[in-house]
């Protein structure tokens, strides 16, 4: 799906603009980076959002509260993180998640399978880069 908004939530300047960078090349729009999760929520707040890459941590708070917005409108998301499945809260448990170090590849893929099917997939994984 071609021309998909991808909200890029990363609080790492580099790596956010190497998601973006990569979105892009994949024929994706990237929407941000936001770095905060207000900042991510006004973006959701403008709407046209087709999925969402999520870091986890961003400094001093957490992705989750953006997590939960995404999910209440039905918007596909993954967490990019280096946190493992079992450190995610009990409602969120059943989230994509994508380890860091990622492959761009099978992240681009992902992305492009959550904008296509519109809906949160339950537990799986994506292979880290070996």
């Amino acid at each position: 799906m071609t021309g998909a908004r991808v909200l890029v939530v990363e609080d790492e300047s580099l790596l956010a603009e190497t998601l973006c960078d990569l979105l892009q090349d994949a024929g994706c729009e990237p929407v941000g980076p936001a770095a905060t999760v207000a900042a991510a929520l006004r973006l959701i707040e403008l709407g046209g959002i087709d999925v969402a890459l999520l870091d986890i941590r961003l400094r001093q708070e957490t992705s989750f509260p953006i997590a939960h917005v995404l999910r209440q409108r039905g918007i596909p998301w993954l967490f990019l993180t280096s946190y493992a499945q079992h450190q995610l809260p009990d409602d969120l448990s059943d989230a994509l998640v994508v380890e860091k170090p990622f492959s761009p590849s099978a992240l681009v893929e992902t992305v492009l399978r959550l904008a296509a099917l519109g809906q949160q997939p339950r537990r799986s994984s994506v292979a880290s880069r070996t």
